[in-house]
């Protein structure tokens, strides 16, 4: 049979070290210098996997971190928001345009905001008095007003809102259409009329002179066959003061001319002097 070729068994480096331990005189300098090379070899492959090991550990805790404060809700900021600007009028009317050519008669001590973004959303919210709105038209972005619950929207017209209190409006329209929204519904307001909430909701629908709308926009205006009620209400919703009107006729019709050029007390007594009555 033939012979079986045998193998060169070399030994381990642990065995060749162990025998190294147990004979040192037995092994030639040569034989030691190469497991002293291969001790050194292996130390320092061991000293660089435990670096390894140690950076890469210390990555990890460092994006376990990172991904901690990130989710932290002191760390979580919101977005800024953009203020909506603010527009006010004083003790005499004031009159604003605004970018897209609308044109806003505010009432003294009225107050209107405007969104940020008003190119692109046409919204404005009145939050107290009196504004006259000569709305430019855009039928791509539609015109909105938000007072109390309600909203007013348009594509181009003239109206004029009152805000009487927390809850409350008068619409008068001069010009088009204008569609009032709120909780009891939708209701389409055209030229010459004006509707007055309720407790938030809509009331009557009732036929004015358009002028009624914006009597106030000018220095001064000639009223002719107006209703001492009807002029009442336009004095108390302009000026934001509450008269006095016992013992009055509020059917009686008069004719005069309104200077808005001079204080309120100098109109009630030519008013005064026209009715005989006493309203102040």
């Amino acid at each position: 049979m033939p012979r079986k070729s045998r193998r060169n068994k070399t030994p381990s480096d642990d065995q060749q070290w162990q025998q190294a331990w147990e004979q040192p005189d037995a092994l030639d300098p040569a034989h030691k210098e190469l497991l002293r090379h291969n001790i050194h070899q292996k130390l320092a492959r061991s000293r660089q996997q435990k670096k390894q090991l140690f950076y890469i550990g210390l990555s990890a805790a460092a994006a376990i971190l990172v991904a901690v404060f990130f989710k932290m809700p002191w760390s979580q900021q919101e977005p800024v928001q953009e203020a909506w600007t603010e527009l006010h009028s004083n003790d005499s009317a004031r009159q604003v345009t605004l970018q897209d050519g609308s044109v806003l008669w505010l009432a003294p001590r009225s107050t209107v905001r405007i969104h940020p973004d008003f190119r692109m959303a046409r919204n404005t919210e009145l939050t107290r008095g009196t504004v006259f709105f000569n709305i430019a038209k855009d039928s791509l972005h539609q015109f909105s007003i938000s007072v109390n619950k309600h909203s007013v929207t348009v594509l181009g017209t003239q109206f004029t809102i009152n805000k009487i209190d927390s809850q409350d409006i008068r619409l008068t329209v001069k010009e088009g259409k204008v569609s009032l929204k709120n909780n009891s519904g939708q209701l389409l307001v055209t030229t010459g009329m004006q509707v007055q909430t309720s407790g938030g909701r809509t009331g009557k629908v009732a036929m004015i002179d358009p002028l009624v709308a914006d009597w106030w926009t000018r220095s001064e205006i000639r009223l002719y066959d107006i209703s001492l009620e009807t002029l009442i209400r336009c004095i108390e919703s302009y000026y934001g003061v509450k008269l006095s009107t016992n013992h009055i006729d509020p059917k009686m019709k008069i004719s005069l001319t309104w200077n808005l050029t001079v204080p309120l007390n100098d109109n009630l007594k030519v008013l005064n002097a026209l009715t005989g009555f006493n309203i102040h």
